[in-house]
């Protein structure tokens, strides 16, 4: 049975790391063969891609996407070896979280192989595979329970990418959506129009970023919107400074909670694990053995006097 254990969880590991590697690599070949200069920046995109979020204000600048999934990414990829070692297959988190870990990393390489396709149904459905990736990623916050245990190193460290995948698939899914009405001929843009809306939208996202990561208990959480505004801050400076100055403003605001709460790791206090819980009673259970009066030796003195 543990055998049966240790390769299931060497299994996640490759399949999280393959589909790291693929999804790192898928469109790289498309992006070369349109030899444009700028396609060749880190961040590239599809020259069809490109387009829509060129329309769209509320996408952040190409260096956002890369220092994001550089961290989740290298993060993941630690995490995915840790979990599958001998010494943590009693982990109750790691074995909860296994099944969800997988399937996130599916929807990853799909969304790799659909981001790397120029085709309009693939440029819908990458947009439906981020969003549908974004339950996923909460359930597996859930059950590593970030936010509601206390671990120690070097799990502690290391449920920090999941936070971070789950706060930037929340993002993506709300700057996503123009991408996905624009590619539905829902939304044609109108920056006098649709100034204001997006403003709206930037600023309630912040608002629901806030909420969702105090219920989490989460500051992590919160760390891809900072980039993400200021992402959208860099990449509209210039073309629409309402836009840009909205999102650098947002993106402060989130950056104050940050500096107040991201050294504690959390906004409440965190329960112990069960294993530490029954440590302190064991250890509590032997001093008050060690303090118990010997009766025999009582008995004794009593006696002698």
């Amino acid at each position: 049975m543990k055998k049966k254990s240790l390769l299931g969880r060497l299994g996640t590991a490759v399949l999280v790391v393959g589909s790291i590697i693929y999804t790192a690599t898928a469109n790289r070949p498309a992006t070369s063969a349109t030899k444009r200069k700028d396609d060749e920046e880190p961040g590239a995109v599809l020259p069809e891609y490109r387009q829509v979020f060129d329309a769209n204000p509320i996408i952040p600048d190409g260096w956002t996407f890369g220092v994001v999934w550089s961290a989740i990414y290298a993060g993941t990829t630690a995490y995915a070896v840790h979990q599958a070692l001998p010494s943590q297959l009693h982990n109750r988190r790691y074995r909860n979280a296994a099944p969800w870990l997988a399937i996130s990393y599916v929807l990853n390489a799909v969304f790799g192989r659909l981001f790397s396709d120029p085709r309009m149904e693939s440029m819908i459905g990458s947009d439906l595979v981020t969003k549908a990736s974004l339950p996923v990623a909460l359930a597996l916050h859930h059950q590593l329970e970030i936010g509601k245990t206390q671990v120690k190193s070097p799990e502690k460290y290391l449920r920090i990418p999941f936070s971070l995948y789950a706060g930037w698939l929340t993002t993506a899914s709300v700057v996503g959506t123009p991408n996905l009405l624009l590619n539905l001929k829902v939304w044609k843009p109108n920056p006098r129009r649709d100034t204001p809306v997006f403003i709206g939208v930037l600023g309630a996202t912040t608002g629901v970023a806030y909420t969702v990561a105090r219920k989490l208990n989460d500051p992590w959480y919160l760390l891809p919107f900072v980039a993400g505004l200021a992402g959208i801050a860099t990449k509209q400076y210039g073309k629409n400074n309402a836009i840009a100055l909205s999102a650098a403003a947002f993106s402060m605001v989130l950056t104050g909670v940050l500096v107040k709460w991201l050294p504690r790791g959390k906004f409440e206090p965190l329960k112990r694990r069960m294993e530490d819980i029954d440590v302190v009673r064991e250890s509590e259970v032997l001093w008050l053995d060690d303090e118990d009066p010997n009766e025999e030796a009582e008995s004794y003195s009593y006696t002698s006097i």
